[in-house]
């Protein structure tokens, strides 16, 4: 029987020059063993403008929503935010993900570029990888009888007011009962991996990713008692608009936007479909990314 033929993705991020450099070499390794690689056409002229011809022949150049279906497993080179760009992407199925962290933080993209080639070494050779599941968020917005979008959120929903809107008020309820109403200038509903991103800018905690639940934080609530509350992701969580100023916003993983209008609903639940697959590196554990992220726990950190 003939042994099927490895696949891997590449999405660089188009304006760093590191990044550039490392899909280069990356590139030419896999191919160099015979995998065959797949490239997004949007990149088409960023990588033809690096790479020889004899390689550029070898490239399969798809749109970047095919990745899910042509790949085993995707190569991002960037930050976090060019990682939910391909994560978005993975309605129908998951394929793992490795993130490589070319930006600043980097709480998704947690392979340093020094690991990158170990990991691909480790694809090429048919080795176990270490992959992270993470739970990801469904949310639907519907606007009467119509649903305006339905799909998966890997970081955040966030409803929140204009710029020069007034306050909002929110009421949150499951199966029909009441979790809480607030009054702010908006609501952060968070998975655990997006927990140490906006969540926790606003006063939210920092979750376990392992863990499925979704984290509630309120936007300058306009109460000393509206604190942040970690709720299950089982059940749907339907949100409301009891008082809408000139403008309201639903952003989600802070890159797609709807203005909201008065009634429109908004359910939240966990995406049942499949989990977010990120592959990471041998020994890695949760902790020790806060450490070196967020100097977690570190007794040199003069306290504020």
């Amino acid at each position: 029987m003939k042994k099927a033929k490895k696949t891997i993705g590449f999405v660089v991020k188009h304006h760093q020059p590191r990044a550039r450099t490392l899909a280069i070499e990356l590139v030419e390794e896999a191919l160099a063993h015979g995998v065959e690689v797949y490239f997004p056409k949007e990149s088409a002229d960023l990588a033809k403008s690096n790479l020889s011809k004899t390689l550029q022949k070898r490239i399969r150049w798809v749109s970047i929503a095919e990745f899910p279906k042509r790949c085993e497993i995707v190569m991002v080179l960037g930050g976090d935010g060019t990682l939910l760009s391909m994560a978005r992407l993975m309605r129908d199925n998951s394929i793992p993900i490795v993130g490589v962290n070319l930006g600043t933080l980097g709480f998704l993209t947690e392979v340093a570029p020094s690991a990158a080639p170990e990991i691909l070494e480790r694809y090429i050779q048919g080795k176990k990888l270490v992959i992270q599941e993470r739970s990801m968020l469904e949310v639907e917005l519907k606007r009467g009888t119509k649903t305006l979008f339905k799909g998966p959120v890997i970081n955040d929903a966030v409803i929140s007011k204009g710029s020069i809107a007034r306050i909002i008020r929110i009421n949150l309820s499951i199966k029909g009962k009441i979790v809480n109403s607030m009054r702010a200038d908006g609501l952060i509903i968070s998975t655990p991996s997006g927990s140490t991103a906006y969540s926790l800018a606003a006063g939210g905690p920092i979750v376990d990713p392992s863990l499925q639940a979704m984290i509630l934080s309120p936007i300058c609530p306009h109460s000393l008692t509206q604190r942040p509350i970690v709720i299950t992701d089982k059940n749907p969580l339907e949100i409301t608009l009891q008082d809408r100023p000139e403008e309201v916003m639903l952003t989600l993983d802070g890159q797609e936007v709807f203005k909201l209008q008065a009634e429109d609903r908004i359910l939240i639940r966990r995406f049942e479909k499949h989990a977010l697959k990120l592959v990471t590196v041998q020994g890695r554990d949760y902790f020790s990314l806060l450490r070196e992220k967020l100097s977690f726990g570190n007794k040199d950190v003069v306290p504020l």
